[in-house]
């Protein structure tokens, strides 16, 4: 991201911006070198890393700190259409030039994106923004705010560092690894059902967890069926939602070691008593809808003013289909969606063999005890209204397969996708976004390689071990959180030769000993929330008693 002529670079430099790169020091997979500087900001910021703490046999946590504040409080104006990103320069010009011409100061704001792996670099806009604040005066931002609202401009108050601008920080960042050799299970959970959403921390208590952060993205934004992942997740060898096809997932205790990461795609299908086959488009989600694409077909999402046919993974993005099949298991909770009256639905209620018991019409209502239910919408609601009979069984069929169409299934395989994309690849930087739904719909660049955010990133190490890392963000003055780029740099530097990204922004939250170890926030400016999500990832001893000081235990907001 560049800083437009209108102001100078001397000018920034004065006001204590600073805009040396990062300069990357890796330490070995074994871990970090304290003495090390992280690959956060300039070269001469000093890490300051806390003794490794034992938590139990083979599993440790350490936080490195780093950086102090140097970034700027300002406001984001709005294009005249409302969009905060303006793609055109000379638009932009105009909507600065409206900002002088009513008394405000204004400057423009370039967004280049770098190249990933699979995309290439390019300019995503210009953002117009009024006002330069120091740290800690984040007030007479809102001050600014509320006149330019009352001059008919609105606009966002803004830490510049949330826009991936070169940066002091400063960084928190904490760090859980889990040797192979470590007697632990490592799974992913959810709460009480998987359409609804808990914290971490009561996910992690229910199922005994000595270590959690946050897994999946879901379906954040409150109403019915708020925990309703975001693609694959997979408990113990049970899929509970559906892959994105050819998003990044990670594994566990799966095929290739106790953690992998790796591109992952589901192929679902049932058998009718008479033989004919069916494709599942889904399992546990309202059949519709998919929630980041990459379906199996017939799926379509709306670009601007079109709607257009899509198979591929959109991250965030709702598509539609009006023909589909999905199977519903108790974990979804008590009961299948309904739908309305203008749409043909049918529920074939079966028994944990298969075995059809009733069928439904229209759909929604009650999933049996160890049951399972058939929902259909559309032409799928026509062809298991011909195919069901009750008493005879349909044939399931799954398989969770990676890039090059191998099986990753064993009996204890756990599995969550549907967050960032890959970070570290073989040891080095290499993060996938077109692969992960993270560009424009032409396969442009987007700005999601620029945004700094609290991240929560897992990464397998040289010797098999398992990192969980999370990066605080949102909060001036103690964490500023980071670019996908930056989190891929911390992951290389901490030893990890692949490495994915989980959930982002509010989602991130590590629980240890039933204590919250960091600081989730929401937005710039609020207070701590551990937010209700949809499934975490957990270590769980097998030995509880050989875990760490029961005395450290605790509800505290924040732990070490």
């Amino acid at each position: 991201m560049g800083r437009s002529p209108i102001v100078s670079r001397a000018a920034l430099t004065a006001l204590g911006i600073a805009f040396t790169l990062a300069v990357p020091l890796h330490g070995s997979a074994a871990g970090a070198d304290p003495a090390d500087h992280m690959p956060l900001g300039p070269a001469e910021l000093i890490t300051q890393a806390s003794a490794p703490q034992t938590l139990a046999p083979g599993v440790t946590y350490q936080k490195f700190t780093q950086g102090h504040s140097t970034d700027e409080w300002t406001v984001w104006v709005p294009g005249a259409n409302g969009a905060e990103t303006i793609s055109d320069w000379a638009a932009a010009r105009a909507r600065a030039d409206a900002l002088v011409a009513k008394g405000f100061e204004a400057h423009i704001d370039t967004f280049d994106v770098p190249a990933a792996a699979d995309t290439a670099s390019g300019r995503v806009g210009y953002g117009v923004r009024s006002g330069r604040f120091a740290p800690g005066d984040r007030a007479g931002a809102d001050a600014l705010k509320g006149r330019l609202a009352d001059a008919g401009f609105g606009g966002r108050v803004l830490y510049t560092a949330e826009d991936g601008r070169p940066s002091t920080g400063p960084w928190e960042v904490r760090v859980v690894r889990v040797q192979p050799t470590a007697d632990v299970a490592l799974k992913a959970v959810h709460g009480q059902d998987v359409a609804g959403a808990e914290t971490v921390r009561a996910m992690a208590k229910a199922a005994g967890a000595l270590v959690a952060v946050n897994g999946s993205e879901f379906n954040l934004g409150g109403g019915a069926y708020e925990g309703m992942p975001q693609g694959l997740y997979v408990q113990e060898n049970v899929i509970l939602g559906a892959a994105n096809n050819g998003r990044t997932a990670l594994l566990l205790d799966g095929v290739g070691g106790r953690a992998r990461v790796a591109e992952i795609n589901t192929t679902l299908a049932v058998t009718a008593p008479n033989g004919d086959k069916q494709t599942v488009d889904g399992i546990n989600r309202v059949p519709g809808t998919v929630l980041g694409c990459g379906g199996v077909g017939g799926d379509t999402r709306v670009v601007g003013n079109l709607v257009v046919e899509t198979t591929l993974p959109w991250r965030n993005v709702r598509c539609a289909d009006s023909d589909e099949t999905v199977i519903f298991r108790p974990e979804w909770g008590p009961a299948t969606p309904s739908h309305g009256s203008g749409v043909d639905s049918i529920d074939v209620v079966m028994n944990g063999n298969w075995v059809v018991q009733s069928v439904r019409e229209p759909a929604g209502g009650p999933i049996p005890p160890g049951g399972r239910v058939l929902q259909g919408i559309g032409k799928d609601a026509v062809w298991l209204r011909e195919h069901a009979v009750v008493g005879a069984p349909f044939k399931p069929g799954a398989t969770i397969h990676d890039a090059a169409g191998r099986s990753v299934v064993t009996p204890a395989l756990s599995a969550v996708a549907g967050g960032g994309p890959a970070l570290v690849r073989g040891g080095e930087v290499w993060i996938n976004t077109a692969a992960n739904g993270m560009t424009q719909f032409d396969g442009k660049p987007n700005n999601t390689l620029l945004q700094r955010h609290p991240r929560t990133v897992a990464g397998v190490g040289g010797s098999g071990e398992l990192l969980l890392v999370t990066i605080d963000g949102r909060y001036e003055g103690v964490s500023v959180g980071a670019t996908w780029p930056e989190a891929a740099e911390v992951m290389k530097w901490l030893g990890a030769q692949d490495a994915v990204g989980l959930g982002s922004g509010g989602d991130t939250t590590l629980i240890i000993n039933d204590t919250l170890y960091n600081r989730p926030m929401d937005m710039w400016g609020t207070t701590h929330r551990e937010r209700p999500l949809s499934n975490a990832v957990a270590v769980v001893p097998r030995c509880p008693a050989c875990t760490g000081d029961p005395a450290a235990r605790g509800n505290s907001l924040v732990g070490p």
